[in-house]
């Protein structure tokens, strides 16, 4: 499971009350369990109404070609635990990219049907308004015209959250704008001024998997530069603390190999590749290799910076600052 599905899964077992509103045809009366072990099949949110049908939303953060078989699976599996109760499915695409999925199923013999949303066709000042801090968490995935506005809004929602809350919020909105590559950016900037510690065991992944996803790649980069500025704030004693568990955590390991210059300019190479393989899909293998032999670090964050931003052509913006002919 990625790290936005758990982000996501952890969001709605509190059930966002605005979201929720606008997602179901009727008010919710219970969560149900989202296993169905005799199928080995989860689904990502499924809750009895108070019309007394069940409604079962699923979230998707890519085009998947095979998702209306998904969907029929899943119907299946509900429809007989529940087989005396009407059943609503809702997808909800979260992705970046342009909704693509179909919503229905049409066979020989079979004719399949489900409710497809695209997130973005919901304003988020529609839920930055909710009182809700989950609400407001998921206004970052939907359509967003004043990105200071949203920042603002989820800073403000952290004032009144310890420590252990507010990491876990910034975390999970760090997670969710994944799919937002300019929003990240921008909040990313805004929470270097907040004295908060995200420790690699924080974002919920295997082991295996960690160091491929997005958030812990753009960690080291980040950490560095949350970290000193931050270090004038939170005191020599908790300094201490947090540098040694950090440094037993990530600076042994991290700086046996790379060492810290070489680990800032990694870093900022592998954030310009996820970036670029966020917006084609892949990354070119040219391009991949020409990244790697800069070592520039601050013409590497500038570029990045404006990859995100840039309304020209993204492959002529990218060869002409790579000098790629």
């Amino acid at each position: 499971m990625s790290s936005k599905d758990i982000a996501l899964k952890d969001i709605f077992e509190e059930i966002p009350q605005r979201l929720s509103k606008i997602l179901a045809p009727a008010p919710i009366k219970e969560l149900l369990p989202t296993n169905f072990p005799s199928t080995e099949l989860r689904v990502d949110f499924l809750a009895r109404l108070e019309d007394e049908s069940i409604l079962h939303i699923e979230f998707q953060s890519f085009n998947d070609p095979n998702m209306p078989f998904r969907m029929l699976r899943y119907y299946l599996a509900i429809l007989e635990r529940y087989p005396s109760s009407p059943i609503k499915q809702l997808l909800v695409y979260v992705g970046n990219r342009k909704l693509r999925m179909k919503s229905r199923l049409r066979l020989r013999n079979l004719s399949f049907s489900y409710e497809v949303l695209d997130i973005r066709q919901i304003d988020c000042k529609v839920l930055l308004e909710s009182s809700d801090p989950m609400d407001r968490l998921l206004a970052c995935l939907c359509k967003v015209e004043d990105e200071a506005y949203l920042i603002e809004k989820l800073m403000r929602t952290m004032e009144g959250m310890n420590e252990e809350e507010r990491k876990d919020y910034l975390l999970k909105a760090l997670t969710l704008t994944e799919l937002r590559p300019n929003l990240r950016i921008r909040l990313t900037e805004e929470v270097r001024h907040m004295p908060i510690v995200v420790r690699p065991e924080d974002i919920r992944l295997p082991k295996r998997k960690l160091k491929k996803d997005i958030l812990y790649r753009l960690g080291l980069e980040e950490g560095k530069q949350i970290g000193l500025e931050e270090g004038k704030h939170i005191g020599l004693e908790e300094g201490k603390q947090i540098g040694l568990e950090e440094g037993k955590q990530i600076g042994l390991e991290e700086g046996k190999h790379i060492g810290l210059k070489e680990g800032l300019l990694k870093s900022a190479q592998e954030m310009l590749i996820a970036i670029i393989e966020s917006k084609l899909g892949y990354v070119p293998e040219g391009i991949a290799n020409r990244i790697r032999e800069i070592k520039d670090v601050e013409f590497l964050r500038s570029l990045a910076k404006k990859l995100v931003s840039t309304s020209e052509d993204f492959m002529q913006v990218l060869a002409t600052e790579l000098r790629i002919s």
